[in-house]
């Protein structure tokens, strides 16, 4: 990946839990539903990699969730509904309570379907937190695409995504 800095983190699997999201709650149902699929809440595996972008301070990641037989259409066709509803929503984190904005963007044209939204938190300080969110399903698996950024609109490089639905669409043919 040219985008990111050579020795990129490794990725790692995350270990199942229990019905409970290992994230603090939000306050709006819908959006919850959002973020938990989003981050592969209820998969039956789901491994998670974060890169480090040379032009940008920022991480982002990805997150593959591989889901038991029509699972991952039922996941999906749930964060479409989830993203008709969600507008708002408030929340703690590490640096204290938060409200975010989310806003769906044009969805690019890779693996079975796929959903691009953004995320826009005021930090106490001035600046936007910007969040952009690319879900695709491909066969049982949802990938998630994200990428953050302050004071400036973050986008995940879709030619970055696109190779990477490819990869999954060849590993799920054999």
């Amino acid at each position: 990946m040219p985008q990111a800095y050579e020795g990129a983190l490794p990725v790692s699997e995350r270990k199942p839990t229990s019905d409970r999201s290992i994230y603090a709650r939000v306050s709006d149902p819908a959006c919850q539903r959002v973020l938990d699929i989003a981050r592969g809440e209820g998969a039956s595996a789901v491994v998670d990699q974060t890169f480090n972008w040379k032009d940008n301070i920022f991480p982002g990641g990805s997150t593959l969730a591989a889901y038991e037989d029509t699972e991952a259409q039922a996941a999906f066709n749930r964060l479409g509904e989830g993203l008709k509803m969600c507008r708002s929503f408030t929340g703690t984190n590490y640096a204290g309570k938060y409200r975010s904005k989310l806003a769906l963007e044009s969805s690019p044209q890779v693996g079975d379907e796929a959903l691009r939204y953004n995320i826009e938190s005021p930090m106490a300080d001035g600046p936007v937190h910007d969040e952009d969110y690319v879900v695709v399903r491909v066969g049982s698996a949802i990938a998630t695409f994200n990428a953050t950024d302050v004071g400036k609109r973050a986008s995940f490089p879709s030619d970055l995504i696109a190779k990477q639905v490819e990869r999954i669409k060849g590993v799920q043919r054999r």
